[in-house]
């Protein structure tokens, strides 16, 4: 049964935002979260969230979800995995936080994993000619850099596991991206793949600003193809200023179904960017709205779209409170 965040707030003490008829009870837990909501409440282009539910919590399993991505081809399913501390693991959930399935990552690592996304898969160069090409694959960012040391980081891509029928397995093999990034070691916790197979990962905001990066498809094939470490694309500054104090730190991005719109989320916001393509490039350019969250979750760090129009996000268990699910439009 869904429930809203009044109902799942209760307890704690709170500030009532109403906005489009919609009443929110946001709990005021530290110095940081009522900063954030502050911040946001006094920003001219942040909005209260139309619809913010909770759905359910992530099982104990996934307590430190750090990445969220939904099925496209299995109706009703999540995929999530924890942050650093976990084995290579994937975690199939619903909506509700009820656990479906865990898949063991064969020939993969798990240093420091910060989100998930689907998209279509790459051409394996390896696999018979007669073989059919998966439906869907899921890309885990090995890309988390605290320290921002990492020379180039990682991005596995599996083939999405089916939970059912014939030839269904426990485990799943990785095929492995290399990146390293133009200016440096960075640390960047998003990741977003349009339909078309082009990666952006957006920078958490460690080194002063929020970037944007991109690694086209076809550069994603030949990499995992031949093993070589390529250099993503610097591909612009999202504008959104890094403030550690609010928590306005990227955490996770979204590709919309069409591959036209990119969600980036912070711990307290979702800010939204349109594709434009100018000279022949493709760019992401801010629409100019970013949607306030307030302190609905303890330690948001998954999003992903649920539809055009609906965005579903995770968080980790944090401060006492346990991670959520929430359906999400703004």
């Amino acid at each position: 049964m869904i429930e809203t965040v009044a109902r799942t707030a209760s307890a704690f003490a709170s500030v009532v935002i109403i906005a489009s008829g919609l009443l929110i009870w946001h709990s005021l837990g530290d110095y940081e979260s009522e900063g954030a909501v502050a911040a946001s409440l006094r920003g001219g282009k942040s909005v209260a969230p139309r619809v913010l539910e909770v759905t359910g919590a992530v099982p104990d399993e996934l307590k430190e979800s750090s990445g969220l991505a939904i099925s496209r081809t299995q109706p009703g399913v999540l995929w999530s995995h924890n942050d650093s501390g976990d084995g290579p693991n994937l975690y199939a959930i619903d909506v509700s936080g009820k656990l479906l399935a865990v898949f063991r990552v064969t020939g993969a690592m798990a240093r420091d994993w910060e989100d998930i996304a689907a998209g279509p898969c790459p051409a394996d160069s390896t696999a018979p000619e007669s073989s059919a090409a998966p439906a869907s694959c899921l890309f885990i960012a090995d890309t988390g850099d605290n320290d921002q040391v990492r020379p180039d980081v990682s991005i596995y891509v599996v083939p999405e596991p089916r939970l059912s029928g014939a030839g269904s397995s426990s485990t799943v093999a990785a095929r492995t991206l290399r990146y390293r990034y133009p200016s440096g070691p960075t640390d960047a916790e998003a990741l977003g793949v349009r339909p078309n197979g082009d990666l952006t990962i957006v920078s958490k905001g460690r080194s002063g600003t929020i970037s944007f990066f991109s690694i086209p498809a076809t550069t994603v094939t030949k990499a995992i193809a031949s093993g070589e470490v390529v250099t993503a694309i610097f591909a612009g500054n999202t504008g959104i200023q890094p403030d550690l104090r609010n928590g306005r730190l990227a955490t996770a991005a979204a590709v919309s179904p069409d591959g036209m719109t990119l969600a980036v989320r912070t711990y307290y916001e979702v800010y939204f960017f349109k594709l434009v393509t100018r000279r022949g490039e493709n760019r992401w350019e801010d629409i100019g709205r970013s949607c306030a969250l307030g302190d609905a979750e303890p330690q948001g760090e998954g999003i992903d779209y649920l539809d055009a129009k609906t965005l579903l996000l995770t968080s980790e268990r944090s401060r006492g409170r346990p991670g959520s699910i929430h359906r999400l439009q703004c």
